[in-house]
């Protein structure tokens, strides 16, 4: 038996309700952002907590744009904040991202399947950054490049003209780096 999906075959999304958040984030039909905020804040199954070392983030404009971070455990996230300072925040203070001014409610975490996967080393380098002012640029410079650092172990990068800061960027070297191939919403 088949079940109804009515985005199949729909010429406005280019992508299935079934489909790996990671392929519905690279899609690049403008449509397709409130869909994806829906299904991932509303019909996605959650994890209870991200693992050390996860990479983490949030929609911050119906998946349009996006606020990245390193979980560290004990309900703490690393990460670059837009004043470029690194910083350790508790979820809710994530999310509060532009003085709460955007349509963050749930944190997406990196996931094996949906299993929530990281890694130790990550999260000690994100926390040795703690304190550190690195600089702000919002489309290289940023919270995903920041995190992109910390899972290659690299700060150099993050100073590099070259340093791609995107969100799509920071998708594909997590799935590299850990092995993420999905991601789940953290009921914290």
């Amino acid at each position: 038996m088949a079940i109804f999906n009515p985005f199949n075959n729909n010429p406005l999304f280019d992508f299935n309700l079934f489909d790996s958040a990671k392929k519905r984030q690279k899609s690049n039909n403008p449509a397709n952002a409130i869909v994806n905020h829906l299904i991932d804040n509303g019909i996605r199954t959650t994890v209870d907590e991200p693992a050390i070392g996860s990479v983490v983030y949030c929609d911050l404009a119906f998946s349009t744009v996006e606020h990245s971070g390193i979980y560290v455990g004990n309900n703490k996230i690393v990460h670059l904040n837009g004043d470029g300072i690194v910083e350790k925040v508790t979820a809710k203070k994530f999310l509060a991202r532009l003085d709460g001014f955007n349509t963050a409610i749930t944190i997406m975490t990196s996931c094996d399947g949906s299993t929530p996967i990281g890694s130790k080393a990550v999260a000690k380098r994100a926390k040795k950054k703690v304190g550190t002012k690195l600089g702000y640029k919002l489309l290289e410079k940023n919270c995903h490049a920041f995190c992109i650092s910390c899972l290659i172990n690299d700060f150099d990068y993050l100073h590099s003209m070259t340093a791609g800061g995107g969100f799509s960027s920071l998708i594909d070297t997590a799935e590299n780096v850990l092995s993420a191939d999905d991601w789940r919403a953290w009921d914290y």
